[in-house]
């Protein structure tokens, strides 16, 4: 049985599938949501529009084009090969692969994100995801301003640890006066709390709890 057509956009704001889809998405790892099936079934759709491009990308690992390495040519309609023969293939593709694939709503968006309509993503052919990019102009393209600021914030994250072991570093170097000593302790504690406070952000960000 070929999987049912995904939805068209994202559920609407402050709806029960929404909030269920962002808790999900922000506070399961991506090993349990795959092992859970969030990603595999119809509202795995919303989940996997919750998550960033580069867990979307990580997920692809689970994939079937991975894990059981069909002919990429199913994919692909052969050249000259006529349209009839390629739907009735490719609906034959659907079925073997892309139905029974426990990502297939993450190979989707995936694609979505990255405007990749050529071949067979996710299921869908690549009529449905031209229509799909069409439809859901405004929520990719946010989708991607979000994906460009989440890569800035673990930047800032990884620039600040940095920061803090470079301190540490200099601090360990140090000798001579006590003063100069008491300065670097000082920059590393300053360092350290500006860590912290983006560490702490992005955890609240996520729907973390402060033990996590």
């Amino acid at each position: 049985m070929m999987a049912a057509p995904p939805p068209n956009s994202r559920p609407n704001p402050g709806s029960a599938e929404a909030s269920i889809a962002q808790f999900v998405a922000s506070t399961d790892p991506l090993d349990s949501l795959v092992a859970n099936g969030f990603l595999d079934r119809q509202d795995g759709h919303y989940v996997a529009q919750e998550l960033r491009t580069p867990q979307l990308r990580q997920a692809m690992k689970y994939s079937v084009c991975l894990t059981a390495d069909p002919d990429i040519g199913h994919f692909y309609q052969e050249d000259e090969e006529p349209d009839t023969d390629w739907r009735r293939r490719r609906a034959q593709t659907v079925r073997d692969h892309c139905s029974v694939c426990p990502v297939r709503a993450a190979c989707a968006e995936l694609a979505l994100r990255e405007s990749d309509t050529v071949g067979v993503r996710g299921g869908l052919t690549p009529e449905k995801l031209k229509r799909r990019l069409v439809m859901e102009r405004t929520r990719l393209d946010q989708a991607l301003v979000e994906d460009q600021h989440a890569g800035q914030q673990q930047q800032a994250r990884i620039a600040a640890a940095r920061e803090v072991q470079r301190l540490a570093g200099q601090y360990l170097g140090t000798s001579g006066k006590r003063e100069k000593r008491l300065e670097n302790m000082k920059n590393i504690r300053e360092a350290a709390r500006r860590r912290d406070e983006l560490v702490a952000a992005h955890r609240r960000a996520a729907g973390w709890t402060v033990a996590a």
